[in-house]
Formats: structure tokens, C-alpha cells, sequence
């Protein structure tokens, strides 16, 4: 299932200062109480060109021009000089203009599933920018200007084309989160190892067939997705990463475990589905603090006495493995 990630954590912003401000569906209505537009949601609102006027609000902060069919923006959208959240996703919009860059104010700007396949050389000159989604467009690379913005925290440019990584991308040293699912990378970008701050990476649907040795050098790393890729070991490595709670290691080609995955303390929920697993290492079942594993669709044919007393696990996935039947012992857990 396809989910824009960045959309969500800008979505997650815009949903809680809408409970503090109040919100303008309509156009009509903006108009009329123009000083008082902070918000304005003009989403699904069949919009065929820019609403030139809104750039007249003079307090307007958040503007969600989602679904519409917008192909292009104003040449002077740097009047916007409060405006600190862009919504522009599900358009068709193929270029960004030069002055897009002199928006004083822009702390996250979405322009996902639209026709882009570059960026105008001011967009670096959006110092306050914090939170950019570009997922879905038409992206072979991540443009070299995304590399001077060291002050970014969420990038996404996931369902793109990017096969892959410049060593640019340690200049960005404040980031804390990427997401480039659905790209074709062939390999783990060994360049992400320098980002020590960043605590959420998403390369699910590429072409990675390991992960690499110096994992541990991402050492915030709590969210890790590498699902629908080629790994078929993983790393002993991976026990070393201290902070991790959610690991999704989902339809690779995975057949055996490394002991050391029961190292990972914190752990609280790991996905190995649809993989190749036979033997389950009996550290896994020890994990302290994870309260899902999740099994099914491998070759098991039985688990370690050890799962019995998990510490705090409450799911287990077992559905189609090799098992002749799910153990009595196993009751105390939710079973799928």
C-alpha cells in the first residue's frame, strides 16, 4: 500500500494547529475576511489555476491546495511572506518557479505526486525549510541543490525514479528522517551511514540485497523499513543498533538470523514475513521489550522452547509456515 510518509508528518502538523485556528474551506468566504486567514484548506476544491488572490492574505500561514488540477504557480509567490506550510500534492504541476526560493517564511512545503523532475536554483535560499516531500514525481536523482540545505529534517522522495545517492548527502547532518521507497536503488546508500541523527529510514521496493556492516553507525536509527528488497542474510551488526523499536525486514529472501537480533533492547516490533526463514534463533523469542513478531509466510516448521516465556511479546505471526500445528504453549499470545 502506497503511503507518502512526509505527507503524513506535514499532515500530522497542519491536524494540530487546525485545533487552535480557525480553518477557511471556502474561497468566497476567505475573501470576504481577508486579515483573518490564517488557514485556508482549498482541497478537492477543482481548482484549474492558482488562486492568484489568496497571495493577498496578508496572515495566511497554511495553505493545502491538494487534489486539484494546478499545472502551474505564480511567478510572485514570494509574496507569501508568512506563509510557513504548502500543501501541493495530487496536481500536475511539472515546474517550480525561481521565486519559489524567496519564501521567507516556508518550514514545510509538499509537492508530492505531481510532474516534477527538477528544482529552480533558489529553492536552496529556503533557509527555514525543515520538512520537504517530492515523492511521487519524476525525479532520476535527488538535484545536487538539495545538498546545500543542511537545515532540512524530513525528506522524502519516495515513488521516484533514483538509482542512486550523491556523498552530498552528509552535508545533511540535521536530518532526521529519509524515506526513498519505491526508487531503484540497487544497494544500500553507504553515504546514509554518516547521518548519525537520523532516526527513521524508509528503502522499502528497491533493489538492496544487504544491509550494511556499519549499520551501527546510525546510531538514533528507531525506525527502520528495508522491506520487498533482495536480502537474503542479515547482518550480525544489526544487534548493535540500541535505539531501534520498529523493524520491517518483510518480503526479502531472508533464511536464517543472526543470534545478535536478540541484542536489540528496545525493540517493539519487527516484521519477517514472506521471507525464506527456517530457524528461528531462540534470542529472538528473549527480545526485552518487543510485543509483536511477526512470521508468517516462511519455512518454520518449529519455534525455540523459548517463545513460551517471552518477556513482553502479546502477537505472534505463524500463519503459513511448515508447522504441523501451533503449540498449546503459545495460547497466552494473539496468534495470526
Amino acid at each position: 500500500m502506497k503511503k507518502i510518509f512526509a505527507f503524513l508528518i506535514l499532515s500530522t502538523f497542519i491536524f494540530s494547529v487546525q485545533a487552535q485556528k480557525k480553518v477557511f474551506f471556502s474561497l468566497s468566504d476567505a475573501i470576504a475576511h481577508p486579515e483573518d486567514v490564517e488557514i485556508l484548506n482549498l482541497e478537492n476544491a477543482n481548482l484549474s489555476e492558482f488562486p492568484d488572490v489568496v497571495i493577498s492574505f496578508p496572515n495566511i500561514k497554511i495553505l493545502n491546495l491538494n487534489n486539484n488540477q494546478l499545472k502551474t504557480l505564480p511567478n510572485n509567490i514570494d509574496k507569501f511572506q508568512k506563509l510557513e506550510v504548502l500543501f501541493l500534492n495530487y496536481n500536475q504541476i511539472s515546474e517550480l518557479p525561481e521565486n519559489i526560493g524567496n519564501m521567507p517564511s516556508l518550514a514545510a512545503l509538499s509537492v508530492s505526486n505531481n510532474k516534477l523532475n527538477s528544482l529552480p536554483q533558489t529553492f536552496s535560499n529556503l533557509s527555514r525549510l525543515k520538512k520537504l516531500s517530492l515523492a511521487g514525481n519524476k525525479f532520476t536523482k535527488i538535484p545536487d541543490i538539495i545538498y546545500q540545505m543542511t537545515q532540512l529534517e524530513d525528506l522524502d522522495f519516495s515513488y521516484n525514479s533514483i538509482s542512486s545517492i550523491s556523498e552530498q548527502i552528509s552535508n545533511l547532518t540535521t536530518l532526521n528522517a529519509i524515506y526513498l521507497s519505491n526508487n531503484r536503488l540497487p544497494a544500500f546508500p553507504p553515504q546514509l551511514t554518516t547521518l548519525s541523527n537520523l532516526s527513521i529510514i524508509n528503502l522499502d521496493n528497491n533493489q538492496i540485497s544487504a544491509i550494511p556492516e556499519n549499520i551501527t553507525d546510525i546510531a538514533s536509527l528507531r525506525d527502520f523499513h528495508i522491506s520487498n528488497n533482495k536480502i537474503t542474510n542479515v547482518t550480525t551488526q544489526i544487534g548493535g543498533l540500541n535505539n531501534l523499536e520498529y523493524l520491517y525486514l518483510n518480503y526479502n529472501k531472508i533464511a536464517t538470523l543472526p543470534t545478535e537480533i536478540g541484542n536489540l533492547e528496545n525493540l517493539k516490533f519487527v516484521d519477517l514475513s514472506h521471507n525464506k526463514i527456517v530457524r528461528v534463533p531462540p534470542s529472538l523469542a528473549l527480545l526485552s521489550s518487543c510485543r509483536e513478531i511477526n512470521l508468517c509466510y516462511n519455512n518454520i516448521y518449529e519455534l525455540p522452547v523459548d517463545f513460551e516465556n517471552s518477556p513482553k511479546l502479546e502477537k505472534l505471526g505463524l500463519t503459513n509456515n511448515t508447522m504441523p500445528k501451533i503449540p498449546k504453549s503459545l495460547s497466552r499470545y494473539t496468534i495470526y
